[in-house]
């Protein structure tokens, strides 16, 4: 979609009439609207919604959705395509079937969908006027005021509530995240664990470091000495835990918005450094013990 994207969030209101085929009826007058002022829609549902994403691609601006086959593309085809990895996708797969569409629907294809976390709960893919717009939250590329009412008229025809969410920095959005805390857990307790163990061995090294002292070495060389030694191993450690836990940065990545490359980077570099500090100050206490000992 464009740079110049809106976030909305809907909500059914409560004094809307909760007549299907008039929100239907909407819907696509809100599909048809979008269409003729070249505006793109995605959205994905929350809570006990559809767990389907709806589309309206206008000017191929959403890659993945143009892609997919004609007869998901169209509102009044009655199909649907699964998202590649989800339940739906599996079920299909092995039994033929995926009883979490909407009634009547049936299965189109598979539809590979950027940033759709692995195992989540949205199932598949819609065209914006297949089924009555739900509580969800979308996102339009445009952000022209006047555009914008008119969307948001629509949505109230369609039986929704409509707001704008505040705007989060990106250190709020990861401090109120589950996942990145327990992430940061783990990482708390591996350098600690990093610590205990290189502050163990130095000390199990006291009598290299007494031939070292005899030789003339200081405190601070064999500290240099040791920490240059580590550096190799730790880079290629942490390579190759950053590789192995692509998965998981691919997830952190397209919750952020910061990209899979970034995101790669970011782990790389930071857990090299961090590894870096925490290894100097073991190795540092370790040496600082045995000269203790020696006295």
């Amino acid at each position: 979609m464009s740079d110049a994207r809106t976030q909305l969030v809907l909500t059914a209101s409560a004094d809307a009439e909760h007549d299907d085929g008039k929100n239907l009826e909407a819907t696509r007058d809100l599909a048809r609207y979008l269409s003729g002022h070249g505006i793109s829609l995605l959205e994905g549902s929350v809570g006990d919604g559809w767990p389907a994403i709806v589309f309206q691609s206008s000017g191929s601006s959403i890659g993945w959705a143009d892609a997919l086959p004609r007869g998901c593309r169209d509102m009044d085809s009655r199909m649907a395509c699964v998202i590649e990895s989800s339940f739906s996708a599996g079920q299909w797969r092995e039994h033929g079937d995926a009883p979490l569409l909407p009634q009547g629907f049936s299965v189109g294809g598979v539809a590979r969908v950027p940033g759709v976390n692995v195992g989540g709960n949205l199932q598949y893919v819609l065209p914006l006027g297949a089924v009555p717009l739900f509580p969800g939250s979308v996102y339009v590329n445009t952000s022209d005021p006047q555009r914008l009412r008119e969307i948001s008229d629509l949505f109230a025809r369609c039986g929704m509530d409509v707001t704008r969410p505040q705007a989060q920095s990106l250190w709020s959005s990861l401090a109120g995240d589950s996942f990145v805390g327990v992430t940061l857990l783990f990482l708390v307790l591996a350098l600690v664990c990093a610590c205990v163990c290189v502050t163990t061995m130095e000390t199990a090294r006291k009598a290299d470091l007494h031939v070292r002292r005899l030789f003339g070495a200081t405190g601070r060389q064999v500290w240099a000495g040791r920490v240059r030694g580590a550096v190799a191993s730790i880079v290629t450690g942490v390579l190759a835990g950053t590789m192995l836990s692509a998965v998981l940065i691919t997830v952190v990545s397209g919750r952020t918005g910061i990209g899979p490359a970034v995101a790669f980077a970011a782990a790389f570099i930071g857990g090299t450094a961090l590894t870096v500090l925490v290894t100097g100050l073991a190795e540092w206490f370790g040496i600082r013990s045995n000269d203790e000992v020696e006295r």
